[in-house]
């Protein structure tokens, strides 16, 4: 399909309370509603240091914390569809001049509501799901804020939310391919159900030497299930069945006339600052994304996908900039879409296609 959109509108303020408290909130508007993004206050009276309540990033994933001010394509790849975002929890963080790190605990966010009975009345006296995560990041070389090199590791442990499936406690990783919402098609569909808890671990390469910059990460997810349940022993076995899951992705950038800096104390770049005459970007990205645990006993057929995107975004100035993108879906012949975007057909197996993508994007 084609089609025009406004991607999101955003309106955000800082606070500064006092000498040592600060504070942050983020009203987001997309498809026609408003959702809360950050809200949180905090504690920077210790040095160094910094401790939060509210809702917030949850330390995992460079694509993932890196502002949409600052994302090299139109839309993150494809590591930030599982990655845990933003949720209600406390965290705490602390840096020096190479390195940072984050630990945070968690609940559920502020839109996962739990006012939705399931069908034994039961979902709605069940605990919000919780969980915790943390990151730590180097940069091994540190010549400058333009030239430096960044290694990254993060953890981070998730039960279920509660719900109107959570009497099922389901896991739906269902996601798009690396486009807006212009369709709605998700072609990557695994879902898990009898879930106790899942973990997930992510490796980060990345750095930014003048004009060159590259941005790199690895992860991996594994589902832990429940006993099982059934009155047969394979039936017992399937719903007992743990999975594994995993994503990665490559980016590299040229840029003409601008700058990308790299921030050691958040562990992730800046925007590109752009010369009096603007500044022009060449970015090419290559990422994956497998779905498919074909185990012996429960196998998950939630399907596999390869993107290649390449880009040119002009930065008019440190506000303004168009992107244009390209990318080129090859999907596996167990990536396709539900039914309800389908037509109502069975599915198009191995459907590989291609999209463009044209942005005005504006911050201040």
């Amino acid at each position: 399909p084609n089609g025009t959109q406004i991607r999101r509108a955003r309106i955000s303020f800082k606070l500064g309370l006092g000498k040592n408290w600060v504070g942050e909130g983020d009203v987001d508007f997309a498809e026609g509603d408003a959702s809360i993004k950050d809200m949180w206050i905090g504690y920077q009276g210790f040095k160094h240091s910094l401790i939060q309540v509210g809702q917030f990033k949850q330390p995992f994933g460079f694509d993932t914390l890196s502002s949409s001010n600052a994302i090299w394509f139109t839309e993150r790849s494809y590591a930030d569809a599982w990655t845990p975002d933003r949720h209600l929890g406390v965290g705490y963080q602390t840096w020096g001049e190479r390195w940072q790190t984050k630990l945070s605990f968690f609940g559920q966010a502020i839109d996962d509501t739990n006012d939705h009975l399931a069908a034994d009345d039961t979902s709605l006296y069940k605990d919000h799901g919780w969980g915790y995560a943390g990151r730590f990041s180097f940069a091994p070389v540190m010549v400058s804020e333009t030239k430096a090199v960044h290694l990254g590791a993060a953890y981070a442990y998730r039960t279920p939310n509660a719900g109107p499936d959570a009497d099922l406690n389901i896991l739906d990783l269902s996601c798009r391919p690396e486009a807006g919402k212009i369709s709605k098609a998700k072609f990557l569909n695994a879902k898990v159900t009898n879930v106790k808890n899942w973990t997930m671990v992510g490796a980060e390469f990345v750095g930014v030497w003048g004009p060159f910059s590259w941005q790199s990460e690895y992860q991996q997810m594994k589902v832990n299930r429940m006993d099982g349940f059934g009155t047969t022993a394979a039936a017992i076995a399937a719903t007992s069945q743990g999975h594994t899951f995993s994503n990665a992705y490559g980016q590299v950038s040229w840029i003409f006339g601008g700058q990308r800096t790299y921030d050691p104390s958040e562990g992730v770049f800046g925007k590109v600052a752009a010369s009096s005459r603007g500044a022009l970007e060449l970015v090419a990205r290559y990422s994956t994304m497998n779905q498919d645990d074909l185990t012996a006993i429960d196998p998950v057929k939630g399907g596999k996908a390869k993107n290649l995107s390449v880009g040119v975004t002009y930065y008019l100035n440190k506000n303004v900039r168009w992107m244009l993108d390209y990318v080129k879906v090859d999907n596996n012949e167990n990536a396709k879409p539900n039914k309800r975007y389908n037509y109502g057909k069975t599915g198009y197996v191995n459907d590989d296609f291609a999209f463009t993508t044209l942005r005005l994007q504006v911050n201040f």
